[in-house]
C-alpha cells in the first residue's frame, strides 16, 4: 500500500470525491478547473524540457532517430506524435518513431497487460535501436516495466534516454527525467486525463522546438509542410504568396516547379532562381530558409 501511495497519478482526488452525485454542468467545471494543473505541470519542467530538446535536436540533425516508447495512453500519444511530424515538417517517417507495448493492434484496441513485459521493451527498442538515435519513454507513473526495459536497454548501449512522467517520486531511470506533477486524477487512475493532456503538451513542445532547431520552420511558419492534400496544397501556395511576395497564380506555378516543396519555391520567387539553385541554396545553408532571405 504504501508503494502504491508514492505514485501520485493513482490517489484519489478529493476535490472530485463527490463527481457521481453533482450536475454535468458541475463535473465540466471540476474537470476544466483540475485541468489546469496540466499546464502548470509542463511549465515547472521547462528547465528538463530544454534539456531533452537540445538533445533530439542533435540527434535529428545528425541523421539519428527520436524513439518515443510507451504503454497504453502513453504509447498512444507517442504513436501521435511521430505520425504527426511527417505532414507538419516533412520530416523522415524513418526518423520519428514509435514503439508501443502490444505492437499496432494497441493503439486501437487496448492491451494493458503488454505494459508489464520488460522483456518485450528491450526486444522491440532492439529492433530500431542506432548509436545516433535518442530514446524518450512515456510514463505517468514512472515505473511501466516495457518502457523501464527499453530505456535499460538503451542506456546499456550508450544512447541518449529520456523519461517523461507526471510521477514527481518517480526514481532517475534515464539520463534526463521531465517530471510533469499533474497530482490526483479526476477519476482515481484515469491518466488518459490530466496526465496524457500534459504528456501531449510536453510532446508538442519537443517536437516543435527540435523542428524549429533543424530549420524547419521561418518566423512561425510552417514552410516545410507536406502538402498531401487539399488544404495543405492551398496552405503552401498561402506561404508562398505571403513570403515570396507573388501572387496565387504564380505561387501555384513555383510550387508545381519545386515539386510542390513550399521552401524551395519560396527561394525561386524571393532570389529569382531556378529549383535546382533554390534546392542547392537551400542545402548549404542546412534547410534555413531565414539565412537565405536576410543574406
Amino acid at each position: 500500500m504504501k508503494k502504491q501511495k508514492s505514485i501520485t497519478t493513482e490517489l484519489q482526488n478529493d476535490k472530485t470525491e463527490n463527481l457521481d452525485i453533482i450536475s454535468v454542468s458541475q463535473m465540466i467545471e471540476k474537470i476544466n478547473h483540475e485541468d489546469m494543473q496540466a499546464v502548470k505541470a509542463v511549465g515547472s519542467a521547462k528547465k528538463d524540457i530544454e534539456k531533452v530538446i537540445k538533445k533530439t535536436a542533435k540527434a535529428f540533425a545528425s541523421g539519428g532517430k527520436i524513439i518515443f516508447l510507451g504503454a497504453g495512453t502513453s504509447g498512444r500519444l507517442g504513436v501521435l506524435e511521430a505520425a504527426e511530424c511527417p505532414p507538419t515538417f516533412s520530416s523522415d517517417p524513418k526518423q520519428i518513431i514509435a514503439l508501443i507495448a502490444g505492437g499496432k493492434d494497441a493503439v486501437f484496441f487496448s492491451k494493458e497487460g503488454a505494459e508489464d513485459d520488460a522483456e518485450q521493451g528491450k526486444k522491440d527498442i532492439l529492433k530500431v535501436l542506432s548509436k545516433k538515435d535518442i530514446v524518450i519513454g512515456i510514463a505517468a507513473s514512472g515505473r511501466t516495466p516495457y518502457v523501464l526495459g527499453a530505456l535499460k536497454e538503451a542506456k546499456k548501449k550508450k544512447v541518449p534516454t529520456v523519461m517523461i512522467t507526471c510521477n514527481p517520486n518517480a526514481v532517475k531511470l534515464a539520463d534526463i527525467m521531465v517530471k510533469l506533477p499533474t497530482g490526483a486524477e479526476v477519476l482515481q487512475g484515469s491518466t488518459r486525463m490530466k496526465a496524457g493532456s500534459a504528456t501531449k503538451m510536453a510532446l508538442n513542445i519537443i517536437t516543435t522546438c527540435t523542428m524549429v532547431l533543424c530549420g524547419k520552420v521561418y518566423k512561425n511558419l510552417m514552410v516545410d509542410v507536406n502538402p498531401s492534400n487539399i488544404k495543405l496544397k492551398k496552405r503552401a501556395r498561402g506561404l508562398v504568396q505571403k513570403v515570396g511576395q507573388v501572387d496565387e497564380q504564380t505561387a501555384e506555378i513555383l510550387l508545381e516547379q519545386a515539386q510542390y516543396k513550399v521552401k524551395p519555391a519560396i527561394v525561386m520567387a524571393q532570389k529569382r532562381v531556378g529549383f535546382k539553385k533554390a534546392q542547392a541554396e537551400l542545402k548549404r545553408k542546412k534547410g534555413f530558409l531565414r539565412k537565405i532571405l536576410n543574406g
